[in-house]
């Protein structure tokens, strides 16, 4: 609860005590920030096309898991059913469907009888006592999974799939010759509503997942991800250690020496958060876990250490590092000092070099990802506006994973139910502060005003977010996903 305060409390100090150390810590950063522009760039100039490595096969016989806790019945049966659906042999494939710490019985009742309708090739598990969150659950799922079962293949509970989304992952696994294989999240009811949030969460898949395909070393992100069973079993199952089990996982596999490939098919659509509040607590899961992952296994990603090639701990490092920004530090030492006025200008004109490098990078991405289909200005504008909006959590989630302070895993309402709210306070007390030192930049460089301007950005995009999220939870909660 506290972990913010000290961390902005200490910069602060060390700003009028040690602004030397301060400012040795913002052109370290600057460092890191130019490095990955630099490496981002080089790899977008890349043949990102891996030659095919078919191998024959007998017919994969999977083994599809979706957990749940808490979960609108509807929204699960909707799942489940276009699970059902599925044009591969009813023979070679099972649903398990693991309802874990739902108390209510009225949530959980009704998938229950809809899964015993469906017949014996949906099997309804529910438990409480649970340990582990989601990982803890499809660890039970694993342990029910029949003995021929070939692969595991993770469908989140709001995801809607294609009939030939098992037909489309037995060709993948055919075509690479892969241990797992992933495909990209995307989202029902966008078009129209809310295209800039969809193209903002896309750019990770067309940007990082991309380019880790290339070293055949791709993360999983938790739905639509297909795994080798044996490979599975191999690391020893699902971890609960981080609130970002699925990236733990490909890790794991990548330092066993199994190979992942990104498949760039959609196959299934899900829902958005259905709030600001939602989709900020999202995003501070994925950069809190991700971070999380990366301590948890940064000795294995040294240069010197064998198992991986550098291409490989390169694409696992910008996969875990995709949703993170180290922003706190420079803006925080940029306000402090303009505000004190100490500090001295080395370091004012170091953390606004850092502040602009960040704006850089959230542009950069999202005008250069890859998509299939051409993009139309405003779209992009608007993914670049919402990735800033969310960049003061993003930035807090860093500093909190890095202090060690405890994260809980939490599940995206799906309810319909969420009602409008407005700007994080984050977002609220970077809009205060730096409002209150932009008067203090007029006796200073270009460079220092418009990198204080740029902190006031997020307050107003996050407000326009919170406006489109509401309108998409209108949208979609009148026209319900599934049959």
């Amino acid at each position: 609860m506290f972990v913010l305060p000290i961390f902005l409390a200490v910069i602060c100090l060390c700003v009028l005590v040690l602004p030397g150390l301060v400012a040795a810590l913002c052109a370290a950063l600057i460092f890191l920030q130019v490095a990955g522009l630099v490496m981002r760039y080089w790899a977008n100039g890349q043949d990102l096309r891996v030659p095919l490595r078919p191998i024959p096969q007998a017919t994969p016989v999977f083994s599809v898991h979706v957990a749940t806790h808490n979960e609108p019945p509807s929204l699960v049966i909707a799942t489940v059913r276009a699970l059902a659906r599925q044009d591969w042999p009813a023979s070679a494939v099972e649903i398990v469907v693991i309802d874990n710490n739902t108390e209510d019985s009225a949530v959980w009742q009704p998938v229950r009888d809809e899964c015993d309708r469906l017949g014996d090739r949906v099997r309804f598990l529910h438990r409480t006592g649970v340990a582990g969150a989601k990982a803890g659950a499809l660890n039970i799922a694993l342990d029910h999974t029949r003995t021929d079962a070939t692969h595991v293949v993770t469908v989140d509970a709001d995801y809607a799939v294609d009939p030939d989304f098992l037909t489309s992952a037995a060709a993948a696994l055919s075509l690479t010759g892969a241990d797992y294989v992933q495909f990209p999240q995307a989202y029902a009811g966008c078009a129209g509503v809310a295209d800039g949030v969809d193209a903002e969460l896309a750019e990770y898949f067309q940007g990082s997942a991309q380019m880790a395909d290339v070293a055949e070393a791709v993360l999983l992100t938790g739905t639509l991800c297909v795994i080798s069973v044996p490979a599975l079993r191999a690391v020893g199952g699902w971890s609960g250690r981080t609130v970002t089990e699925d990236a733990d996982l490909g890790v794991r596999l990548c330092r066993a020496g199994f190979t992942g490939r990104f498949i760039n098919q959609i196959v299934g659509r899900g829902l958005l958060p259905f709030s600001l509040r939602g989709l900020e607590r999202q995003r501070h899961r994925w950069a809190s876990g991700n971070l999380q992952t990366l301590i948890a296994h940064a000795a294995a990603l040294l240069p010197w250490r064998v198992g991986m090639t550098v291409r490989q701990r390169a694409a696992i490092l910008s996969q875990l590092t995709a949703w993170l920004t180290l922003s706190l530090l420079p803006v925080t030492a940029l306000l402090c000092s303009l505000a004190t006025g100490g500090g001295g200008e080395t370091l004012i004109q170091l953390a606004s070099l850092s502040v602009w490098l960040t704006v850089f990078d959230i542009v950069l991405r999202l005008l250069g990802q890859g998509r299939p289909e051409p993009m139309p200005g405003r779209i992009r504008f608007a993914a670049i506006c919402h990735r800033a909006a969310l960049a003061p959590v993003a930035a807090c989630a860093t500093v909190s994973a890095v202090c060690g302070r405890p994260l809980a895993f939490a599940v995206t309402d799906k309810a319909g139910v969420a009602r409008p709210t407005g700007a994080s306070g984050a977002s609220l007390i970077l809009f205060a502060t730096a409002g209150a030192a932009v008067p203090l930049t007029l006796t200073h460089s270009v460079l220092v005003t418009g990198a204080v301007l740029a902190l006031l950005v997020p307050l107003p995009a996050g407000l326009a977010l919170a406006r489109v999220l509401d309108r998409y939870r209108r949208h979609v909660t009148m026209q319900p996903i599934g049959a």
